[in-house]
């Protein structure tokens, strides 16, 4: 029997991605443990003319809309100088936040941590390609995935237990020195390409319209669900006019923030479009699955906190086997055969719960968190190892902004589609019937789309071969 022994190679891959590792934790975290302190900050700043809803939207908002711009300085300037920046930025706000005395400078505090996050989230997954062999790309982000799944699962117990013993502002505090141990672990393992012109500079133009548009879209989104009034198309036509801003300027400059014969792949688009599909199915769970679970099936909040988090425990342990299945069998086909689980995975969710309560959430749950981790780190890797490398960063930016896109969509979207079905049905007494109906209908949508992705996942194959 022969014992095969870790190569130099990978050793010093796996002591080089430990900081960028921690980093994608450590953003997921900020989102996870930031709202278990809504109930104290309510309390703190009650008379606030701002909702502190706006702590945890800010912080999502801001990563969105920075992503892809500092993915692109990371293709400039250097992805381990843009990661390191983003850390420094990160742990800033968290220090601003600990000592926020107003709502409004807590806001400002996780706007600014949210623009480290996006460094945070978009540059490890560019390391990766530019660090380990291609033979073990689709480990590595499978362990970016599992990294953010354990940062997501861990955030409301490890934040519920450090606002119960210390308060809410011991929550920001405690991200300093984490995000420290990141920034030393990069500063020392981490070698920095940088593949442009030394007198290269960022599009601040592109950058600035990228933003207002992306936060202009998500508003109108997200207002779109309560019906059109004037602000809905006042949204509208503030998105029209920053995108018409942007498009302007991404062709009149020599150094785009969003190179636009990036986007003329086909694989790379129809990569983007099953990203924004799967992760809209995915969110869906998560703004669905609570009103379920205690309306539909009588849960106390503690129960459903804990059903629920059986699917990020899920995604954890199964992110680095999701990632050698990507090796052994090809990227395109993980695609394909993720695209697939998913689709069967959210059937099981529209069945399972309706006939068998809590044990089919479960069970569906259990099915449908390893069907997403397959997925993810086929696409990632599938769309990262066709990356030219002056534009992995910028890449790695737009992946990651097609995936909260597609979170954004799923909240406002799949909730919509779930408080409609259940009003559909008003002639049934019960409204846990309702909610039960009304689950069903909702996943069997979802897997409508996911059954779209399995397919487009075929033409992406092709597409990808061509390419090649």
């Amino acid at each position: 029997m022969t014992i095969r022994t870790e190569t130099d190679e990978e050793k010093g891959g796996r002591a080089t991605l430990i900081g960028p590792s921690l980093s994608v934790a450590l953003a997921s975290l900020g989102t996870s443990t930031a709202a278990v302190t809504l109930p104290e900050l309510s309390y703190d700043f009650r008379g606030s003319s701002l909702d502190t809803t706006f702590v945890v939207s800010a912080y999502i908002l801001a990563t969105t809309a920075f992503i892809v711009p500092v993915g692109r300085a990371g293709d400039l300037f250097g992805k381990r100088v843009t990661l390191v920046f983003g850390l420094c930025l990160f742990m800033f706000g968290a220090a601003l936040a600990f000592y926020a005395a107003a709502l409004p400078v807590l806001v400002a505090s996780r706007l600014i941590q949210g623009a480290g996050a996006a460094a945070m989230m978009a540059m490890p997954l560019a390391q990766v390609r530019d660090t380990v062999a291609t033979s073990q790309v689709g480990r590595w982000m499978g362990m970016m995935g599992t990294l953010s799944a354990i940062g997501t699962a861990s955030g409301p117990a490890l934040g519920g237990a450090i606002v119960a013993s210390f308060g809410w502002r011991a929550v920001f505090v405690l991200q300093i020195p984490v995000a420290g141990i990141a920034l030393a672990l990069c500063l020392i393992f981490l070698k920095d390409c940088k593949h442009a012109d030394t007198g290269t500079k960022i599009d601040f133009g592109g950058a600035g319209t990228l933003a207002v548009f992306i936060a202009a879209i998500t508003f109108f989104i997200s207002d779109m669900t309560g019906g059109f009034d004037a602000v809905t198309f006042l949204l509208l036509a503030v998105t029209l006019i920053a995108y018409a801003g942007f498009s302007a300027v991404e062709h009149r400059t020599s150094t785009p923030i969003l190179p636009l014969e990036l986007l003329k792949s086909p694989h790379l688009r129809l990569s983007l479009v099953m990203n924004a599909i799967v992760s809209l199915v995915m969110m869906g769970i998560l703004v669905v699955g609570p009103f379920f679970l205690t309306v539909g099936l009588g849960l106390t909040t503690d129960q459903m906190g804990l059903a629920m988090s059986v699917g990020p425990i899920a995604s954890a342990l199964c992110g680095v086997p999701a990632g050698r299945l990507t090796e052994k069998i090809g990227s395109g086909r993980a695609v394909m055969i993720g695209g697939l689980a998913v689709t069967i995975a959210a059937a099981a969710m529209a069945g399972l719960p309706f006939m068998f309560g809590l044990g089919g959430f479960i069970a569906a749950f259990m099915l449908l968190s390893p069907s997403y981790q397959v997925f993810l780190a086929a696409l990632n890797t599938s769309v990262m190892e066709n990356a030219l490398e002056k534009d992995r960063g910028v890449t790695s930016g737009v992946l990651n902004l097609s995936r909260n896109f597609g979170f954004i969509l799923g909240a406002s979207a799949i909730s919509g589609v779930f408080w409609s079905l259940a009003g559909l049905d008003a002639g049934i007494a019960d409204e846990a019937q309702r909610i039960r109906l009304a689950m069903a209908g909702t996943f069997a949508l979802c897997s409508g789309l996911a059954s779209g992705v399995a397919l487009l996942a075929i033409l992406a194959a092709r597409l990808k071969a061509d390419e090649g």
